[in-house]
C-alpha cells in the first residue's frame, strides 16, 4: 500500500469523522430526533455517545492505525450507519439523516447502504499498510484545525459575499450621486 494512499485515506475519513461528531456532540438536537424517528432507545445518550464514537475512531485513525480496534470501530461505524438506514427503509418512513448536523438534508437509506463497502475497505488499507507517516496525536490537532478553517470558510463565505454585493451597490450609489468625498 502506497505511503500517500495510507494517509489520504486516514486524513479524510478522520476529518469526516470529527466534522460528523462535532455536529452531534455542538447541536445534538438533529441527531435525537433522527433516534427518535428511528424508535431507537434512549436517543439522548444514543446521540452522545455515537458522537463520542466518532471522534474515538478519528483520534485512532490518526494516532494508532494499525490497531484491530480502530478497525473495528470502523466498521461498527459504518454498519451503524447502514443499519439505520435498513431501519429506515424496512418502515418505509423518510428519515432525516442527521449523519452532519442540523444542515444535513439527506435521507438514510440507499445512499448509506451502498457506501457500506467503503467502511470495512477504510479499515483495512489503514489496518494493513505500513508507513508511520501522518501517525500521532499532532495530526489529530492538524485535521481538527482543518476542519474548524474548513467549517468556518463554508459559514463565512455568504456573508461575505453578500456583504461585498451590499458595498458595491453602495459604492455604485455614491459615486452617482457625485460625491467625491465621504465628508
Amino acid at each position: 500500500m502506497p505511503d500517500t494512499i495510507d494517509a489520504v485515506v486516514r486524513l479524510l475519513t478522520a476529518a469526516l469523522l470529527i466534522h460528523a461528531a462535532a455536529q452531534k456532540l455542538t447541536a445534538p438536537a438533529a441527531i435525537r430526533l433522527t433516534l427518535t424517528t428511528l424508535r431507537m432507545p434512549f436517543p439522548r445518550f444514543s446521540g452522545a455517545a455515537l458522537g463520542v464514537a466518532e471522534l474515538a475512531a478519528a483520534v485512532l485513525l490518526l494516532v494508532v492505525p494499525r490497531s484491530g480496534v480502530t478497525a473495528a470501530m470502523v466498521i461498527a461505524l459504518g454498519a451503524s450507519f447502514a443499519g439505520a438506514a435498513m431501519v429506515a427503509l424496512a418502515r418505509g418512513e423518510p428519515v432525516r439523516c442527521a449523519c452532519f448536523g442540523r444542515e444535513s438534508q439527506a435521507t438514510l437509506g440507499w445512499t448509506q447502504l451502498v457506501l457500506f463497502p467503503v467502511w470495512p475497505a477504510v479499515a483495512w488499507v489503514t489496518h494493513t499498510a505500513s508507513s508511520e507517516h501522518v501517525v500521532g496525536v499532532r495530526w489529530v490537532a492538524v485535521t481538527g484545525l482543518a476542519v474548524s478553517v474548513s467549517v468556518a470558510v463554508r459559514r463565512l463565505s455568504p456573508l461575505a459575499w453578500r456583504s461585498w454585493r451590499y458595498l458595491k451597490v453602495l459604492e455604485g450609489q455614491w459615486a452617482s450621486s457625485g460625491s467625491s468625498s465621504p465628508h
